[in-house]
């Protein structure tokens, strides 16, 4: 069944009502957003989730902060959740992750990509040895982590979902024909970067010598997701906390490909006007995005900003647009 469903939208992407050229390869429509136009039973709130179809796939990007919210708005529109192929969650803010929840409700079994978040159930490094190794040997058997094995070893979690179908990811990596997940790190946001002289993970926190050189490795992990057409790759971001900057660059390296379309949320709000149009210009000059779609945490200044830079290719992305490519 799902198999016709698939040939149908894509025989929809492919001829018009005339039958004619082509209109699309693919669509994004914006599920959770705090700007848009007004629509019958669609609530506004501060948070991201996109649904993509590409090619057949469903992909559901990000699920907003609330999931009654996210329900509301999903129905209101007329999703259908219980079609998606697989979901994409960008990092662990609750703005973008807890209408996960109803997602599984309807969906139990779709395969969810994670970043290589320890807080959200991957694998966990640990080094349990703390200050003074040789004191454990004059404890008694009972005394010792695992009766005096090894103190430095990996922690397999369940994860806050943990009866999900979940891959976190650590590289960037293509998880089906033309479909990346680009991972990155943001430089800014960490968990506990600033504990003094600690690591309980090795590679994650700062060292005992509170070596600044693995900050970076402490950073928040995000992933975003990129998808492939003929006229070039088609960027989502969630918040990108990475920088958009950062993440477009790495898309560019890893795809080998041009941006034709960056489409999401630009964490831009931080930005004064003079820091805008520099990132713009390097953006669209520089980093050659033709087309860009921002939203979420973008915030008023972009949005007027990339529209006057980008005149035409500048799409509006509130809360119900659908921006086909």
């Amino acid at each position: 069944m799902k198999t016709i469903i698939r040939l149908s939208v894509l025989l929809l992407w492919f001829f018009n009502a005339s039958g004619q050229a082509p209109l699309s390869l693919g669509s994004i429509t914006n599920l959770y957003d705090a700007f848009g136009k007004e629509r019958p039973g669609v609530a506004f709130d501060f948070g991201f989730s996109c649904i993509i179809n590409y090619n057949g796939t469903i992909i559901l990007f990000d699920a907003g902060s609330n999931a009654d919210t996210f329900a509301r708005n999903v129905k209101a529109l007329g999703i259908d959740l219980a079609r998606v192929d697989l979901a994409v969650v960008s990092h662990s803010h609750f703005d973008h992750l807890n209408g996960m929840d109803y997602l599984l409700q309807v969906n139990p079994g779709v395969k969810i990509y994670y970043p290589n978040d320890i807080f959200w159930g991957a694998d966990v490094p640990f080094d349990a040895t703390g200050q003074e190794p040789s004191i454990g040997d004059s404890l008694p058997k009972e005394m010792r982590y695992f009766g005096g094995g090894a103190t430095k070893f990996s922690i397999k979690q369940s994860g806050r979902f943990w009866e999900a179908n979940v891959e976190y990811v650590k590289t960037s990596k293509e998880i089906a024909p033309g479909i990346k997940l680009i991972a990155t790190t943001s430089p800014f946001l960490g968990y506990f970067n600033r504990y003094p002289n600690l690591s309980f993970v090795p590679g994650v926190f700062n060292d005992n010598n509170n070596n600044q050189s693995k900050a970076n490795e402490a950073g928040l992990p995000e992933l975003s997701l990129s998808l492939a057409t003929p006229s070039g790759e088609i960027l989502i971001v969630g918040c990108s906390h990475s920088s958009v900057e950062k993440i477009t660059a790495a898309t560019r390296e890893f795809t080998k490909q041009s941006i034709q379309l960056l489409y999401g949320g630009f964490h831009l709000l931080p930005y004064k006007r003079e820091e805008m149009s520099g990132m713009i210009h390097y953006l669209k000059d520089e980093l050659g995005v033709r087309e860009v779609a921002p939203a979420h945490c973008s915030g008023h200044l972009a949005f007027k900003m990339f529209g006057d830079a980008y005149g035409s290719g500048f799409h509006f992305a509130g809360l119900g647009e659908t921006v086909r490519f």
